[in-house]
């Protein structure tokens, strides 16, 4: 029975491990998005201006700003590229 018990706590605790990490990543893509808003906004650049730069519509962006989207990593360093900022310098900070 103990041992029964030991393995049914084994794989909570897996399963917890797995759901912390899942949070962890869903946390570090919101600080992305939050980011990128707030680099746009310091320069000055309108979601509009992006868009057109990126080659997409307007809701397409607004999408992808807002999380409604997907960002996939080409499309990151697209905006980056526009923002004018290094991946290096804009991770910087998230966490």
């Amino acid at each position: 029975m103990e041992i029964k018990l030991l393995i049914i706590n084994v794989i909570f605790a897996s399963m917890k491990e797995k759901e912390n990490e899942k949070l962890n990543a869903k946390a570090i893509y919101n600080a992305v998005l939050k980011k990128i808003i707030a680099e746009r906004t310091a320069l000055g650049i309108t979601q509009i201006n992006v868009a057109q730069q990126l080659g997409i519509g307007e809701n397409g962006y607004f999408k992808i700003e807002k999380g409604k989207t997907k960002l996939d990593l080409e499309r990151l360093l697209l905006i980056l590229e526009v923002l004018e900022i290094t991946p290096i310098d804009f991770f910087k900070g998230i966490k």
